[in-house]
């Protein structure tokens, strides 16, 4: 479990560092087109998953985390050749606990030749049960504890538009398992 916590939050980093790079521009401009600049992506920690095969596996094996481990926290798959990354060419919101600690991702399709799923998150791990997950409790718990109200949406961008635009008892369900 702490292994799979500790690879999420370097994951996080490096995908938050990642935004800022040229290949990202893709996913700038997604943000940029739904209104959401540098200082919103920021708070909510969205980040860039590069194209390349396994920019984060590499990444994470080099500091000191094995493909095994990669692979339960659902960061990484495996076949024969290896690991490789999960998450590739996409924007990535962190999905956080209660207590802050990064438990998974969601992945935002931005290429047309994507041929997964719109939508990709992480899978069933040890720490993250998309059942029992609402993206954005960790910046909404206080103000849910405050005022007894809390606002569920669709989505990772309706949370973010809704807490600029000052609901910030929003807080999105992961996946249809809720």
């Amino acid at each position: 479990r702490s292994r799979i916590l500790e690879a999420n939050s370097f994951a996080a980093k490096f995908f938050e560092e990642k935004l800022a790079e040229p290949e990202a521009e893709p996913g700038r401009e997604f943000l940029k087109i739904r209104g959401f600049d540098q200082a919103a992506a920021a708070h909510f920690g969205v980040g860039w998953a590069p194209k390349a095969w396994s920019a984060l596996s590499d990444h994470l094996r080099n500091l000191g985390f094995t493909d095994d481990e990669l692979v339960t926290a659902s960061l990484a798959s495996k076949k024969e050749k290896g690991a490789y990354d999960k998450f590739r060419g996409r924007l990535i919101w962190p999905i956080r606990d209660s207590a802050n600690a990064v438990i998974g991702f969601g992945a935002r399709k931005i290429f047309e030749d994507d041929q997964g799923p719109k939508y990709l998150n992480t899978s069933e791990t040890p720490v993250y049960h998309k059942s029992n997950v609402l993206y954005g409790i960790d910046l909404a718990k206080r103000e849910i504890s405050k005022s007894q109200q809390v606002v569920v949406v669709e989505g990772y961008t309706d949370v973010m538009a809704c807490h600029l635009a000052g609901v910030t008892t929003a807080v999105a369900t992961c996946g249809t398992a809720f």
